[in-house]
C-alpha cells in the first residue's frame, strides 16, 4: 500500500506565510484515507524530515515570495527538479534540498516521489490570521488540484466530503500552474 505525507509549512499567524497550513487544514476535512497523512508544520528543513520518514511519497505546500510571478501563481516542483537546482530551495530554515540530501546520507527512508506546491505570496510580515485576498482565492483551488494529483497516485482515494473539483468552479479563479 502506497502512503503519502502531506506537509503544509508556514505560520498561520503571519498573513500569506500560512497558506500551506490553510491548504492542509482543508485537505484534512476532505480526505478520509489512512494512506494520506496531513501535517501542519511551522518548521521545515531538518525538523520536517521526521514527518517524511517512512512514506512512499510526499507533497509539500509552502509560500514562495519570488517577485517574478503574480500573487496567487502556483509553482510545482518535483524532487527531480529540486535536486537539479543550482541554489538551495529554502523553506524557512535549512534548505529543503540540503535536508533531503542529509537525511538520505543518514540512511533515513525518505520518499522517492516528492512534489512541492508553492504559492506566490505578497505579505509574509503582517501578524494576523488569514491570507491576503489574492492568496485566499487560491486555497480551495489548490486543495482541488492536490486532490486530483493524489487521485493520480491513489485512484481509490477516499474523500469524506464533496471536493472542490466536484463543485462548480469558476476557471477564471484557478491559479496558473508553472
Amino acid at each position: 500500500m502506497e502512503s503519502i505525507a502531506i506537509l503544509g509549512i508556514g505560520n498561520p499567524y503571519v498573513s500569506d506565510d500560512g497558506v500551506g497550513v490553510y491548504v492542509v487544514r482543508e485537505l484534512k476535512e476532505k480526505i478520509n484515507d489512512q494512506r494520506v497523512v496531513c501535517t501542519e508544520l511551522t518548521v521545515s528543513g531538518l525538523d520536517a524530515l521526521e514527518h517524511l520518514t517512512g512514506f512512499d511519497g510526499a507533497i509539500i505546500i509552502d509560500a514562495a515570495k519570488t517577485g517574478i510571478a503574480p500573487v496567487g501563481h502556483l509553482w510545482t516542483i518535483s524532487q527531480v527538479q529540486a535536486s537539479s537546482l543550482s541554489h538551495s530551495l529554502s523553506l524557512h530554515t535549512l534548505g529543503l534540498q540540503a535536508s533531503i540530501r542529509l537525511g538520505s546520507m543518514m540512511g533515513l527512508p525518505l520518499p522517492l516521489d516528492m512534489t512541492i506546491f508553492a504559492v506566490e505570496v505578497s505579505d509574509t510580515e503582517t501578524f494576523h490570521e488569514g491570507c491576503t485576498p489574492e492568496v485566499e482565492l487560491t486555497i480551495p483551488n489548490l486543495t482541488s488540484i492536490i486532490i486530483r494529483f493524489l487521485k493520480s497516485k491513489l485512484p481509490d482515494l477516499r474523500c469524506s466530503q464533496q471536493t472542490h473539483e466536484e463543485q462548480q468552479v469558476d476557471d477564471s479563479q484557478r491559479p496558473y500552474i508553472a
